[in-house]
């Protein structure tokens, strides 16, 4: 059988598409459903928010920054050093006081609310670049006497800095074709 470079070039193009990796999120217990007790820490992450299951947005669970002062929650994740990510979650304020709220993504902060107005979950969604093969995504609230809820937060990859493996086999198999093409007409 005899394959014109045509049918080579359509057959790397469908190959192409088939190796698309799978965009997982980066996060370890994003919707902070490994809780199993109210005001523990949620399992993965670092900080003084704790785990509450008055008011998720999704599933059980939502973590939740209360009292007075400042509450933190941070989780450190694998990133590839130029790749860029889409950074998001869900987050409710119920304060009622003078309160803020920030999110971050390595050095760069994202997101930066002073005393808004009490409401329902608002999907906060980010396009990020990482500058370090590990990235610390940090929330940061500072209320006096109110609170705010986080849940569902989702970091994925959108984009490589290098070609993947799949993407160098697909070129090769490729440039193999086309070469065996132009031999042959020789």
């Amino acid at each position: 059988m005899r394959l014109s470079g045509l049918s080579i070039l359509a057959l790397a193009l469908l190959l192409a598409n088939a190796v698309v990796p799978a965009r997982a999120n980066l996060v370890t217990d994003p919707g902070f459903e490994s809780c199993t007790a109210i005001a523990q820490s949620p399992p993965g992450w670092s900080g003084n928010a704790i785990c509450n299951a008055d008011n998720p947005h999704t599933g059980s669970w939502d973590a939740y920054f209360s009292g007075l002062g400042t509450v933190t929650l941070s989780q450190s994740i694998a990133t590839a050093v130029g790749g860029t990510y889409d950074f998001s979650f869900w987050q409710r304020d119920n304060a009622g006081a003078a309160n803020t709220f920030t999110a971050s993504f390595g050095a760069d902060e994202v997101l930066d609310l002073v005393s808004p107005s009490e409401g329902g979950y608002t999907l906060e969604d980010f396009a990020v670049s990482a500058t370090a093969s590990s990235t610390t995504i940090e929330f940061t609230s500072t209320q006096n006497g109110g609170f705010w809820n986080l849940d569902d937060v989702s970091v994925t990859q959108t984009a490589s800095p290098v070609p993947e493996p799949a993407s160098f086999a697909l070129v090769a198999l490729l440039g193999g074709g086309l070469l065996g093409i132009w031999r042959r007409r020789i």
